[in-house]
């Protein structure tokens, strides 16, 4: 398997980066941080650091280490957040993935997505803890229409927001050539998955399909921060 690379940019619009990732061999983490006086910095720096420790010290990664290793970071962040008033409101999403073998690992909390590209086809993986998929899933949007929706940016569920948290997970079987994406919702919020289906259809080096995928964004304005991680299995 390749190694996996990624990028992340602060976009046209912010002051600063909220996004965070880490690539640790077969596992991968991205986060995006929310809310207060530089909240979400600390929120998504603090989730990509926890998880990457907890997961550090396991001998053999899993399904449910993943999901442990999340909600291990929301007690963290909550905890701070207990003792700093100026940090009320701060969260961050999170998505990690973990490779073995022929099975890919993965839990979400959050907008931040996972994808898998097959023969031309890409699959999102996660569901998006937010308004507008509630509202996708309601059948009272499109897909399309959720890039433009005034509410696409409200979370429904975060790390480090509440003591307790609810976290998605599940376990998808690769084969090789499979391309795995992670990404912050300053991808797949402003491009569509036909233009993303493109850039691995059109790039086998993977950081090709970042640096492609990353221009896209700024010629549509990068009205966030972008966080990319791709690996080829």
């Amino acid at each position: 398997m390749n190694n996996f690379v990624g990028l992340s940019k602060i976009g046209l619009v912010r002051q600063r980066n909220e996004d965070r990732f880490f690539i640790d061999g077969p596992i991968c983490a991205v986060t995006d941080g929310m809310g207060g006086y530089s909240g979400g910095e600390i929120a998504s720096t603090y989730a990509v650091d926890e998880i990457k420790e907890y997961l550090a010290s396991l001998e053999t990664v899993r399904q449910q280490d993943l999901c442990d290793a999340i909600i291990h970071a929301n007690e963290r962040i909550a905890n701070r957040v207990a003792h700093e008033e100026r940090l009320a409101g701060m969260g961050t999403t999170a998505v990690v993935t973990a490779v073995n073998g022929d099975q890919l690992y993965w839990a979400s909390v959050g907008d931040s997505r996972l994808y898998v590209y097959r023969d031309g086809l890409l699959r999102q993986i996660t569901t998006d803890h937010s308004m507008v998929q509630e509202l996708l899933t309601a059948g009272e949007i499109t897909k399309d229409e959720m890039l433009n929706h005034p509410q696409r940016n409200l979370l429904t569920r975060a790390v480090g927001v509440d003591d307790t948290l609810e976290v998605d997970s599940g376990v998808e079987s690769i084969l090789p050539g499979d391309r795995i994406l992670l990404c912050t919702d300053g991808l797949c919020g402003y491009v569509s998955d036909d233009v993303i289906a493109s850039a691995l259809q059109s790039n086998n080096d993977d950081m090709k399909v970042v640096e492609s995928l990353m221009e896209t964004v700024y010629d549509v304005g990068a009205g966030d921060n972008v966080t990319i991680v791709v690996g080829t299995i």
